[in-house]
């Protein structure tokens, strides 16, 4: 059944194009979309005919008062599917409308398989939707899940992973991003949905690790090529699509962690995990662990440690970075061994140095 919305798009571009006075009936014969405002919802008999036979018909001076309703002209049906969907009518001589009939017909059989498409392409999106927000949860349904991936006639093979795109401007259009991942990813092996406004969340499966890793570098490519500005982070690899809500997790915890560092723009659970873990204890406890062993003046010491710990306690490296002579860094160390009691240099005093400040950074952030 035409829709009255369609209908008018159908009476605006038809008349628009063919500059022909247009109406539409549905598979009731009632008029819903017209031009002329005081037919709208009256009974067309002459569409009833046309439903019934699946034939067009013409309305002459001759034959007008047989059916109720109609003026001079073509009533022709809106085939869909093999069925009737509604009847296009378009007022005038039926002579003078001649060949045009066809082509308005045509016209009204594609907007309605255009519609069509775009409302099943909708549902099956909205769909997927509903398939993500279940599956982050907590405890998902797994009922509810099972029935809309037999509607939508999938199956989720795993190994699985996440990925969480986070767009930075907002003038980049979602639809766009959407684009960009069909190209590179495809729709067969990855859900893609929106769980915010500015970000998309992936779930890909049928990929190992190292699969899933090589694509994601492919789409990371593809977007830096566009020019976006954006962030893409990932989980670490799983067996079981119930396992999804653990790797959104992961996906979360990477994307705040990797605010802190602006230049990178792919990041990986992995990656930062020993630095997740700190993230995700009890935030009093570790609250009261980084304030006592960052305090004095060690807090201002915290961008000297922190590179030495980026260069894997390798002096040299360390001073290059912080643009000082190794005299000095070695000088700031032993400072901060006296002042603290830590040895930056001692591996179980690096590890307790390197936590607290982390926890630090954690407590520091706007983003917490």
């Amino acid at each position: 059944m035409i829709t009255r919305e369609l209908a008018e798009i159908l009476v605006k571009e038809t008349s628009k194009v063919l500059n022909l006075n247009i109406n539409v009936m549905n598979d009731k014969g009632v008029i819903i979309a017209t031009r002329d405002p005081s037919r709208l919802n009256s009974i067309h008999e002459g569409a009833l005919e046309v439903v019934r036979t699946g034939r067009a018909l013409e309305i002459t001076l001759e034959n007008q008062g047989e059916f109720r309703g109609t003026q001079q002209g073509i009533n022709l049906p809106i085939h869909f599917q093999n069925e009737v969907a509604g009847v296009i009518g378009i007022t005038g001589d039926p002579k003078m409308i001649g060949d045009r009939s066809g082509l308005v017909k045509m016209m009204a059989e594609l907007l309605v398989k255009q519609a069509y498409i775009a409302s099943q392409s909708e549902w099956r999106q909205r769909t997927k939707e509903m398939i993500i927000e279940e599956l982050i949860k907590e405890t998902p349904k797994t009922a509810s899940i099972d029935r809309w991936l037999g509607l939508l006639e999938m199956k989720l093979n795993g190994p699985f992973a996440v990925s969480l795109i986070e767009l930075l401007d907002e003038s980049i259009s979602s639809h766009l991003l959407i684009q960009s991942v069909k190209e590179v990813l495809g729709t067969e092996m990855v859900l893609a949905v929106f769980i915010d406004v500015n970000k998309l969340l992936l779930l890909l499966t049928g990929m190992n690790a190292n699969t899933a890793i090589k694509q994601l570098t492919k789409l990371y490519k593809e977007l830096e090529k566009k020019q976006f500005e954006f962030r893409l982070v990932y989980s670490t690899p799983f067996d079981e699509f119930l396992q999804t809500n653990q790797g959104y997790r992961e996906c979360e915890i990477a994307m705040e962690i990797s605010k802190f560092d602006k230049k990178k723009k792919m990041v990986s659970y992995v990656e930062i995990e020993p630095k997740a873990l700190v993230h995700q204890l009890d935030s009093v406890l570790a609250k009261q662990f980084s304030d006592r062993v960052l305090n004095g003046d060690l807090i201002h010491h915290l961008e000297t440690l922190q590179t030495f710990f980026d260069c894997n306690l390798n002096i040299k490296e360390a001073a290059n970075k912080l643009f000082i002579h190794r005299n000095t860094l070695i000088y700031r160390l032993k400072k901060i061994k006296t002042e603290s009691g830590y040895d930056p240099q001692n591996f179980k005093d690096a590890f307790a140095l390197q936590m607290a400040i982390w926890v630090n950074e954690k407590n520091s952030s706007p983003y917490r």
